[in-house]
């Protein structure tokens, strides 16, 4: 019998924590407010370096380390730091181009407010070959080895949603009245001094 192997995995990992969502909102508006209208999509200025938001920089560390050693990576070689932390708010049919992070490891989002219609985030196949000899796949429900995109369409309040920053992923465009408010992150290393060199 045929044997298969899935090397090269893409994981996206999804987390929930709800219980932050209000104070996360309370802290992050400071920041919305300080930025004129800019219409669809709304950007602030980066927050990692705010004292209020220490909880969820510490969660992003710990967490981004343990996948990165998860993932087979020397992590005693480096430390890692948040790089980008700032809030977005997608506006009527506002959302983001695909687009990846270069100089990071890991990036995502931390939903604060969601609703159905509203943006969601998209992941890509990281696969650049397969697309220059792609065949129309069978529609499914199911995730398959044809499948191209990845919808997270379910998200909620609390969602926190982290991948590699090579994988291309974007915010869909709004399609409610309601804004979808999130921060989004970047987690960066740096080699550790050596200590026996």
């Amino acid at each position: 019998m045929i044997q298969g192997f899935a090397y090269f995995p893409a994981i996206v990992y999804r987390d929930e924590h709800p219980e932050w969502v209000d104070y996360a909102l309370r802290v992050s508006q400071k920041y919305f407010d300080a930025q004129a209208n800019q219409g669809a999509l709304c950007q602030t200025g980066h927050m990692g370096n705010d004292p209020e938001m220490k909880f969820l920089t510490d969660y992003l560390l710990s967490t981004s380390h343990d996948i990165l050693a998860g993932q087979g990576y020397a992590m005693d070689r480096y430390e890692l730091y948040v790089s980008g932390l700032w809030g977005q708010e997608v506006k009527g049919h506002g959302g983001t181009n695909v687009h990846v992070h270069k100089h990071s490891q890991l990036c995502g989002w931390f939903f604060l407010d969601a609703f159905e219609g509203g943006s969601y985030p998209v992941f890509y196949d990281t696969r650049a070959n397969k697309q220059m000899i792609e065949l129309d796949f069978a529609p499914s429900d199911e995730v398959t080895n044809a499948t191209s995109t990845i919808h997270f369409n379910n998200i909620v309040p609390g969602t926190v949603l982290l991948a590699n920053s090579w994988m291309q992923h974007q915010l869909t465009p709004n399609m409610t009245d309601k804004p979808t408010k999130s921060i989004h992150f970047i987690v960066s290393h740096r080699d550790k001094p050596c200590s026996t060199c």
